[in-house]
């Protein structure tokens, strides 16, 4: 009975684990496609602007939000 309760706890903490990466790593693509969609909007209003250094500029400041 006491292994059936421990594997229990193994299998809730695992689960918890894994939810935790999925929520983080749903923040990370989030924060890239929100940097993304800003760059594509300034490229569009300004085309002589790199696409690739104005991703990183955005990038950068959803970082120190």
């Amino acid at each position: 009975m006491s292994e059936e309760i421990n594997n229990d706890r193994d299998i809730q903490e695992n689960i918890e684990e894994s939810a935790e990466e999925v929520k983080e790593n749903l923040e990370e693509t989030s924060n890239k496609m929100q940097a993304g969609a800003k760059a594509i909007g300034k490229k569009i209003l300004h085309p002589e602007r790199d696409l690739v250094t104005e991703y990183r500029k955005e990038k950068i400041k959803e970082v120190f939000d």
